[in-house]
């Protein structure tokens, strides 16, 4: 089953940017987060000079997928955003401001456009290396089913237009990244942090136990 982030859950984000925690009586504010969201903005749209290093482990060089800098950038990133609302995936927006995030996938052999379903069903279902649970966290790769071409998706922040790019990350390269960055300051999040793993009628939950504003460091 393919899982993505509803409007719901963005505002929940948004929210928690102000520190408020769901499921208590009175909202409870945290001296960790930003204190606006004009700071949580210039995060995600200020250009870093120097790109964050690459997220996932892979061998020899793979092409990473480039809007600034591309000839047909524009149209491709407008054709992959129609494709997201035709298909009712993607195109996040950010409550309360003008930004919006969308993936920006082309694959650099062929030009196969990749929406972010596509993205997302290829995640779920990948081209299968020997060990496919360590694979599911850590290869942040889409092999292109055109032309059996990897590549590494990217992420564009528009602010009406487009304002900066990362590497796009799917969930559970996410989870891994966050927990590796929390891990390198010796404290365990997320799932290792077993108090955070929940199971209750034959579900299990995973306790988010992080602040944004920690992360600042890596926008990506």
């Amino acid at each position: 089953m393919i899982e993505i982030l509803t409007q719901d859950d963005v505002d929940k984000l948004v929210d928690a940017l102000n520190g408020r925690i769901y499921g208590r009586s009175k909202p409870v504010i945290s001296e960790n987060t930003f204190k606006n969201l004009v700071a949580f903005e210039s995060l995600l749209t200020k250009r870093q000079p120097q790109p964050e290093k690459l997220y996932g482990i892979f061998e020899g060089d793979v092409a990473i997928c480039r809007f600034f800098g591309s000839k047909n950038g524009e149209n491709i990133l407008a054709d992959i955003e129609r494709k997201n609302t035709e298909q009712g995936m993607g195109n996040v927006r950010i409550p309360n401001t003008k930004l919006k995030l969308i993936n920006y996938s082309i694959c650099p052999k062929c030009g196969r456009v990749f929406s972010f379903k596509d993205l997302a069903t290829y995640y779920e279902n990948p081209k299968l290396d020997p060990v496919f649970e360590y694979q599911f966290r850590h290869d942040t790769r889409v092999c292109c089913s055109e032309c059996d071409t990897y590549f590494l998706p990217g992420l564009i922040i528009s602010n009406g237009s487009p304002e900066n790019e990362v590497q796009f990350l799917y969930q559970m390269h996410t989870v891994e990244a966050i927990e590796l960055f929390f891990m390198e300051k010796n404290t365990k999040v997320l799932t290792k942090n077993p108090k955070n793993i929940i199971r209750e009628n034959g579900f299990q939950e995973i306790r988010n136990d992080i602040v944004l504003q920690d992360m600042r460091s890596k926008p990506t």
